[in-house]
């Protein structure tokens, strides 16, 4: 615990007390390996200190105590720190001590307090000792939380010390001003990047004064900075994409796109630049297209971390490149209401009664109502126009079956290894579409009678993610299965494969939100595999104007859905795309 308190606290304290019995028993390995395991769980424990004091009074060389060979841990790290600073090697104390606060900035190593000893800075060799502080700053947040700041500041103070102590070391000023900006010292980060551009203008110290200003909320100041950089160092594309980014979350996603665009003249393929002006691009624009782009950059080069964190940036929060559209079916409202007056599980399963569904809406929304209060029943007044229970084409794969107005699975449940494999897959959302084939092929090796069987016999949640929306749980995991769907035989060639076969058909099989999670699917394949593109668009570009067709003379649930889905799959042409989003918007 950062304050000392706590199960951190208690085990630091046994390892002391163990490292004093050794000690009294002259068995000096087992107490520096036990004073080490205090340091580890509690650097802030002043007896820990005491220890090493008395461990270096008893051995001819503590250093050899904590040697730095081979698999080194961190509370071993901290001890030699101590110990090298109490020998007189300052350099070689404050790199270790620096080193833990890389590995791990939570916890206050400096405790020991030798840091602030009077004329340590002008023993410091700052060739030495300030790259390592640089090194630290780019290791921590930004900001750094204010709680964590105490234990750090000692670092920050000790860089103050060695400018003081050694003038000459001033051209470190704008590189360690990201460790003042980091702590909240921003007039001070501001001060040693100025100090730099009066005295030794370089293009860093324009961009770390660009940074610190940035931090300071003046963003015209920033802009300039940043500028001047370029100008230094025009080939520097990095400081042009913190430009844009900086320009577009101020609004100006054009002028953003202008330095994108000089920076891509110089490297088409940059590992930053790309992704960034795809993402604005789609920001502006609203189009899969350069979201698709970004995709397929990022699977040419899976090692540019940075493309897929923006590819799921942008896709946060989006239907169906994030999320599943929850369901909107009035038995799924009703539902939704009964479970937020009723959130105790079994008082529902007490429930009893009789419902009336003015249009039969989807098997899957009737089962869902059906597992959450299945002492109710409902009944159907009306079948509109066009019959949701018949399929658009024949169809070989079949879902459900119907008795009337009343669905029933058409295969058997599925397995207790089927079962496990969705819980482990659908535990959270996924971050995009790549993502989501990735991680679907958890699914892959289960029979199809399992998959199938997933898709109408869905299983209960796990965990209590799902509590207070229980009937949202199976349209989410149907999702998951149809994508599960995709690595079916997947060294089938698409055209002719079983899981096109299989995912069509429940596209284009009885209204179902199966019909969506399958055409969803497809999409996900057609971002994974370009050739599969024109086809996949084709299938889901005529299913939604079917459904448009539909909803004409009856209502269509899953209407919004499919035209979220037209604009999430890529290659739909122009005409649709501009249906949908009128569809969305009405």
């Amino acid at each position: 615990m950062a304050d000392g308190i706590g199960e951190a606290r208690t085990e630091a304290e046994g390892e002391l007390a163990l490292a004093r019995l050794a000690l009294d028993d002259g068995d000096l390995s087992h107490a520096a390996a036990h004073l080490a395991n205090a340091l580890t769980e509690d650097p802030g424990l002043p007896g820990i200190y005491q220890g090493l004091d008395e461990l270096a009074s008893s051995a001819g060389d503590p250093l050899e105590l904590y040697p730095m060979e081979g698999r080194v841990y961190l509370g071993a790290v901290v001890a030699r720190s101590y110990l090298a600073a109490r020998e007189g090697d300052v350099n070689e104390a404050l790199t270790l001590l620096i080193r833990a606060a890389n590995h791990d900035p939570h916890k206050p190593w400096a405790a020991a307090g030798w840091l602030e000893l009077p004329g340590l800075a002008e023993r410091v060799d700052p060739e030495t000792v300030l790259p390592r502080l640089v090194a630290l700053s780019g290791a921590l947040p930004d900001p750094v939380p204010p709680e964590q700041r105490p234990g750090l500041m000692p670092f920050l103070d000790l860089g103050r010390s060695v400018f003081a102590a050694h003038p000459e070391a001033t051209g470190f000023k704008p590189l360690l001003s990201g460790l003042a900006r980091r702590l909240g010292a921003l007039d001070e980060a501001i001060a040693w990047c100025e100090e730099a551009e009066r005295t030794s203008p370089t293009p860093n110290s324009a961009i770390m004064l660009g940074y610190a200003l940035r931090s300071a909320g003046r963003l015209a100041d920033t802009e300039r900075a940043w500028q001047a950089a370029i100008e230094r160092d025009p080939d520097n594309l990095y400081v042009h994409v913190d430009l844009a980014e900086t320009l577009a979350n101020d609004g100006r996603l054009d002028e953003a796109l202008t330095w994108l665009d000089r920076a891509l003249e110089r490297d088409p393929a940059h590992p930053k630049a790309f992704p960034a002006a795809c993402a604005m691009r789609f920001e502006r624009d609203a189009d899969v297209t350069h979201l698709v782009r970004l995709a397929d950059h990022l699977r040419a080069h899976p090692d540019h971390e940075y493309a897929d964190t923006m590819l799921a940036r942008s896709c946060h929060g989006r239907p169906w490149l994030n999320l599943v559209p929850p369901p909107s079916e009035a038995v799924t409202n009703l539902v939704a209401q009964v479970v937020k007056q009723y959130p105790d599980v079994e008082r529902r399963r007490e429930m009893t009664g009789t419902g009336t569904v003015s249009a039969l809406e989807p098997p899957s929304a009737m089962a869902a109502a059906a597992t959450v209060l299945p002492g109710m029943s409902f009944e159907v007044t009306e079948v509109p126009a066009p019959d949701l229970r018949v399929p658009l084409r024949a169809v070989r794969y079949q879902l459900w079956r119907y008795d009337d107005t009343v669905a029933s699975p058409f295969g058997p449940p599925p397995s207790a290894r089927a079962v496990e494999a969705l819980g482990s897959v659908a535990r959270e959302p996924w971050e995009h579409p790549l993502a989501a084939y990735d991680r679907a092929v958890h699914l892959a090796g289960l029979p199809l009678e399992d998959l199938l069987g997933l898709l109408t016999h869905v299983p209960a949640a796990d965990g209590r993610t799902w509590d207070a929306h229980p009937e949202y749980w199976p349209r989410y995991a149907q999702a998951w299965v149809c994508l599960g769907l995709l690595h079916f035989h997947a060294d089938e060639p698409w055209p002719a494969s079983i899981r096109r076969t299989v995912l069509l058909d429940l596209a284009t099989g009885v209204e179902d939100w199966t019909t969506d999670a399958a055409l969803w699917a497809m999409s996900v394949a057609a971002w994974v595999s370009p050739e599969l593109r024109s086809d996949v668009a084709h299938i889901v570009g005529r299913r939604f104007l079917d459904a448009a067709q539909a909803a004409r003379t009856r209502e269509v649930t899953i209407r919004l859905p499919l035209a979220h889905l037209n604009l999430a799959a890529p290659g739909v042409i122009p005409e649709i795309t501009a249906l949908a989003r009128d569809m969305i918007q009405d």
